[in-house]
């Protein structure tokens, strides 16, 4: 299991506007050395499942589309790469005619659910424990969850 180019692209995105605020989408490419272009397409995504607000404009750029605390790791990568299956058999419950006489199949489904369980954490959470963890403080003295306050 390996997530997509554009799922860890926009994982940084959300992190880098969480953290900074709101900035425009070029910004955000040139900070974390992404294709202004692909960045572009991922923020559209992001901004279609709620995760990211934009605004054109004077003031304009992106912005959380919702408090750092109500959003989710998983939600940034579901919001770009689809719902989250280790398999196919586990995209849509009753899909495959061989679960019943499967004898992964419930590895798979705790492999699954582990999975989704480490990725449910907010991405409040994951700035304010990468800053203590690389001893700084979010944004340069602006709040860790600076995006909370916008939504």
């Amino acid at each position: 299991m390996q997530l997509t180019r554009e799922a860890d692209y926009a994982v940084r995105c959300v992190l880098e506007v969480a953290r900074f605020g709101r900035m425009s989408a070029a910004e955000a490419a040139r900070r974390q050395e992404i294709s202004p272009a692909f960045l572009g397409k991922i923020v559209g995504s992001l901004a279609k499942a709620g995760v990211l607000s934009t605004r054109r404009g004077v003031g304009g750029g992106i912005d959380l589309g919702r408090p750092a605390e109500s959003l989710t790791l998983l939600q940034v990568v579901e919001a770009v790469q689809g719902p989250f299956a280790i398999n196919q058999c586990l995209i849509h419950a009753g899909s495959c005619d061989r679960q019943q006489g499967c004898y992964v199949y419930p590895l798979w489904v705790k492999a699954q659910n582990d999975m989704k369980a480490a990725l449910n954490v907010s991405i409040a959470e994951v700035v304010t424990t990468g800053d203590k963890s690389h001893g700084r403080t979010a944004g340069n003295g602006q709040a860790a969850t600076k995006g909370a306050a916008v939504k």
